[in-house]
């Protein structure tokens, strides 16, 4: 809001006139789905575009200021805040300082290049980056969770810049960059919609019109966050990452329409006058400018209220409970003194809050399979668990590891795993339970009885379909998972069951369409196999297996 009044102050009237656009402005962007569903998120995004837009400020109005001294006092607090960004989201403020020093030397900059002052000025840089130094205070006090222990300077400089993480995450990396790109492009059109994203683009010509410092200064931030969002997510409306990573130039797109919605909003003021005021000597139409300007008042106001219902289902997460369930019910199926071995964020994260903030089950033992190959984390476990016997690292097969780990330990405790693996022998040796499976020593036939129970359980728990976006893909996927078990183990008939109430969970899952077209071409079934590899290509054009199955078939 102190943002956009500062842009727009310096030519548009004072009153309650110039302020309604950048209210609408503000509101219109702080309940897009992008925004929303980031401040209800434990994540970094939402103070990350707190800070990006505190510096956008500050070069700002320190571009206004005529006062020399205070120039380079707000400048002394552009760096302080510029280094505590760097505390939250280093990427993000990285790709950004083009534009900043960009727009820093347009407004003459090299009035500050004396040694003095830069070396002042990278001093309060440090300090606000400082913040860093609780990491290692913290990890010396042996924390439950002690992430990359970053409790040496070397330990904390490799988890600051991730090289100590040696696994990679998947991404879509086949889709083209200049498709990813295109569609970043597009991101200001989903958020705000067809019609009102020519507001956005009225704005940045008026912008440009009215000030080409302050358009390219934008202009470049928006590219630049654009850029680097294409380069570094992955690239799904799913990842809700990637929408925490567009936020910035989100919040560019929002000032070009506010700009777009007062320049409209004087035009149509001034026409308004301009038709009433001089043909009208006589006073008989004097109210009706007002009633006139009032009416399109209320009008701009009613834009975040469009925005509010549009988005409100999606991102109302009151009611929503299925995480607690979901560790809830895994932490109740395991027996005594268990250790879980737990791949994916949503279920190491919801299973460690409930074991160490609320103390349910203090007795199980919750080991992350995805950070296995890291040295630090082994570390971490064998001072945590140290009746837990690890296997040793292998970065390039964190499921040999995860498998290893299974086997070391299942004499000695019971051992429940998510299923990750590809390995059928090690899948003859697992037993469903609940949402995960228990790992045996021996090899398991599975009874009908075990099988009609696990089936039951899912439909009593997964009956309602009050699914939020990634809620449906964690349960699409687990069910999924399970479909993919049961095919291992040879049961192809309860494995398309699976498969097809994985489907029913998450209708939009392209991953879950090709397999159920490689059951069916296993089954020979071509045709049945071909809908479905061509469904799978409709919802994600550069779906891999789909496309070498079509081509093969």
């Amino acid at each position: 809001y102190l943002l956009m009044l500062e842009i727009l102050k310096k030519t548009k009237p004072s009153g309650y006139t110039s302020q309604l656009p950048i209210i609408t402005g503000v509101a219109f962007l702080g309940f897009s789905s992008a925004f929303w569903l980031q401040t209800i998120r434990a994540e970094v995004y939402t103070l990350n575009i707190f800070f990006t837009l505190l510096l956008i400020f500050l070069l700002v109005k320190r571009s206004k200021e005529k006062d020399t001294n205070w120039c380079f006092k707000i400048l002394i607090l552009f760096s302080f805040v510029l280094g505590l960004s760097f505390a939250n989201h280093p990427l993000l403020m990285i790709t950004l300082l083009p534009a900043f020093l960009t727009f820093s030397l347009v407004n003459d900059f090299k009035r500050f290049l004396e040694l003095k002052k830069i070396m002042l000025l990278l001093s309060f840089f440090l300090f606000g980056i400082s913040l860093y130094l609780f990491l290692p205070v913290r990890s010396n006090l042996s924390p439950a969770i002690n992430w990359g222990r970053p409790d040496s300077l070397a330990n904390l400089f490799s988890y600051i810049t991730r090289s100590s993480q040696s696994t990679s995450v998947a991404t879509s990396s086949h889709v083209p960059y200049l498709n990813r790109f295109w569609f970043t492009l597009s991101f200001p059109v989903l958020q705000f919609s067809l019609p009102l994203f020519w507001l956005g683009v009225l704005g940045a010509y008026a912008m440009f019109k009215e000030s080409k410092k302050f358009f390219i200064f934008s202009f470049l931030l928006f590219i630049f966050n654009l850029f680097t969002a294409t380069w570094a997510t992955d690239f799904s409306l799913r990842n809700y990452d990637l929408l925490g990573y567009l936020l910035p130039s989100l919040s560019v797109f929002a000032i070009w329409f506010t700009f777009g919605i007062s320049f409209l909003f004087e035009i149509v003021r001034k026409n308004i006058k301009e038709r009433f005021a001089p043909s009208h000597p006589s006073g008989d139409h004097k109210g009706l400018p007002y009633i006139l300007e009032f009416f399109l008042c209320g009008l701009i106001l009613l834009l975040p209220i469009y925005q509010i219902a549009k988005n409100f289902d999606q991102c109302n997460k009151r009611s929503n409970t299925w995480a607690y369930q979901y560790a809830d019910q895994i932490l109740n199926s395991v027996k005594k003194d268990a250790l879980i071995l737990a791949g994916d964020d949503n279920t190491l994260t919801t299973l460690w809050y409930l074991n160490y903030a609320e103390k349910k089950r203090p007795d199980v033992r919750i080991i992350s399979s995805s950070a296995l190959s890291q040295k630090s984390y082994q570390a971490q476990l064998r001072k945590q668990y140290e009746e837990v016997n690890l296997p040793k690292i292998e970065s390039a097969n964190l499921q040999r590891m995860a498998n290893q780990l299974c086997r070391l330990n299942t004499d000695k405790m019971p051992v429940y795993c998510q299923y990750y693996t590809n390995d059928t022998a090690f899948a003859h040796h697992l037993s469903p339970v609940g949402y995960i499976f228990e790992y045996h020593q021996n090899r398991v036939a599975l009874s009908d009885s075990d099988i009609k129970k696990q089936k039951e359980f899912l439909e009593n728990n997964l009956k309602s379909k009050g699914f939020d976006l990634i809620t449906k893909e964690h349960f699409g996927n687990l069910v999924f998972n399970l479909g993919v078990f049961y095919n291992q183990l040879g049961i192809s008939t309860i494995s398309l069951e699976y498969l097809l109430m994985a489907l029913d969970i998450d209708p939009s899952n392209s991953r879950i369409y090709a397999q159920l077209g490689k059951a069916f071409l296993k089954m020979g079934e071509i045709s049945k196999a071909k809908e479905f590899f061509q469904a799978a290509l409709e919802l994600d054009p550069y779906n891999q297996d789909a496309k070498r199955a079509l081509e093969n078939i």
